[in-house]
């Protein structure tokens, strides 16, 4: 089975441009179409936070009219962009209920697979975190299913980037506390994030830390400590295969015209 994942999307007003440059809803338009065109098509779609770039329903209602044109089922999720109240307003046959204190965490049995989605979100700030409470219903979550392979999925990363403004001004530090979590089960094929706006891999509590390139914009590697700058590479989607015998295969697919011009072998 396979399950698509689009993060970072930033889709703002209708007629303007996100960071000035970037059309993010013609964007988001093209991932979208190039997840439909799969085949086989996807089980769901994993949308991994920053859904719009300002919180506003002006937004939502133009990432809505976006959504409408698409067949493939959604899973939201909040990042530090989103509102959470206008995220549930759009979504409320998914999401659970709540005020805008209360934490957006679901769990969906998709297929073969569990997915537990976790609000890292802190209203009106760019870092993220998990509770307590969070961190107690992530292990009792796993715990009730625990021969059911499991997709863990967050907008903020558990792990470090590299990329020391990012992590200085909008990181997550409670990547400790989440591993403790998720050592005690093994089922937990993956660790699902965005945020960066670029694609990652790192191992990670027993499992991997996989994080998906922005549909919108992807950021200069900034490794040692450059501006903090959008950069014109191709934007993307990750595409999760799951097979029982073999476990959890990711991609990365780059949105774009990229035609297939010659046979790798002769016929």
């Amino acid at each position: 089975m396979l399950i698509a994942q689009i993060s970072d999307c930033h889709i703002v007003d209708r007629g303007e441009l996100f960071a000035d440059k970037v059309d993010s809803a013609a964007s988001l338009r093209a991932a979208l179409a190039a997840v439909e065109a799969l085949d086989p098509r996807p089980e769901c779609v994993v949308l991994s936070g920053d859904l719009v770039n300002d919180g506003t329903a002006q937004q939502y209602d133009h990432l809505m009219e976006i959504l409408a044109e698409f067949t493939v089922p959604i899973l939201p999720l909040p990042g530090n962009h989103d509102d959470r109240q206008e995220l549930r307003s759009r979504f409320p046959a998914i999401l659970p209920a709540g005020g805008p204190d209360d934490e957006i965490d679901h769990v969906h049995d998709i297929g073969d697979l569990r997915i537990v989605a976790l609000d890292t979100s802190i209203p009106g700030r760019h870092d993220g975190c998990l509770t307590e409470r969070q961190l107690a219903w992530l292990d009792t979550q796993l715990a009730a299913a625990p021969d059911r392979p499991t997709i863990v999925a967050q907008h903020h990363p558990p792990v470090s980037s590299g990329i020391a403004w990012m992590e200085r001004l909008s990181g997550f530090p409670d990547g400790g506390r989440e591993a403790d979590v998720l050592r005690q089960h093994p089922q937990v094929e993956a660790v699902l994030s965005g945020h960066v706006h670029r694609s990652l891999q790192q191992k990670y509590a027993g499992t991997i830390s996989i994080t998906c390139p922005s549909t919108a914009s992807q950021l200069v590697l900034a490794l040692g400590g450059g501006p903090v700058e959008y950069t014109s590479q191709p934007t993307g989607f990750l595409l999760h295969h799951w097979r029982p015998q073999h476990g959890l295969v990711s991609h990365f697919v780059p949105v774009g015209d990229f035609d297939a011009w010659s046979p790798m072998w002769a016929s």
